[in-house]
């Protein structure tokens, strides 16, 4: 199973900021794919926290009222939900693939240039470069904050595509192997 999160539904907004990752988990014994994940919720939303405004939270009625409080009570509901399923048996993954700002300008270029690939540009995409530090920042804020041993964090380097594919490949294989 492949599960991409996406801009959150009304839907979504109606529940906590982790159920729909609940409800999406694989079964016990089977293999899943999260793209794009909880993680959203403490990268983009701090790059734009008025999103998080949409949440409908209790407290948090403006932009002045999402507190460095906020964001560590955040963090740590991200920190117990994956203590949790992984005490329940889930094991998972978490891969960061890093591609650099050079890079990524490439791919966004090509997507426009093959027909096939640009269903995957976005104007928006190209709004949000300009935020790459920041998003760099939180990255990093993010990763550090939540790497665990039973959950750590891999960085692979992925402006080479085979290169990160491989690196990808052999870190769930190794993993694979100890259970």
């Amino acid at each position: 199973m492949v599960y991409s999160f996406k801009t959150p539904s009304d839907r979504e907004l109606e529940c906590d900021n982790l159920w729909w990752h609940y409800i999406v988990l694989p079964e016990r014994g089977k293999y899943g794919v999260f793209n794009r994940t909880h993680y959203e919720n403490v990268l983009v939303t701090r790059v734009h926290p008025e999103y998080i405004l949409g949440e409908n939270i209790l407290g948090i009625n403006a932009i002045e009222d999402i507190t460095p409080d906020f964001w560590e009570k955040r963090f740590e509901q991200i920190n117990n939900f994956e203590k949790h399923i992984n005490q329940n048996g889930t094991i998972a993954l978490k891969f960061f693939l890093h591609c650099g700002k050079k890079e990524q300008a490439k791919r966004l270029i090509r997507r426009l240039g093959k027909e096939k690939h640009n269903w995957k540009f976005s104007p928006g995409d190209l709004k949000e470069r300009g935020h790459w530090d920041q998003y760099q920042d939180y990255y990093e804020d993010a990763i550090n904050r939540t790497s665990k041993p039973h959950m750590p964090w891999y960085i692979i380097p992925a402006d080479n595509k085979e290169t990160a594919r491989v690196l990808v490949t052999k870190t769930i294989l190794d993993e694979v192997k100890r259970y």
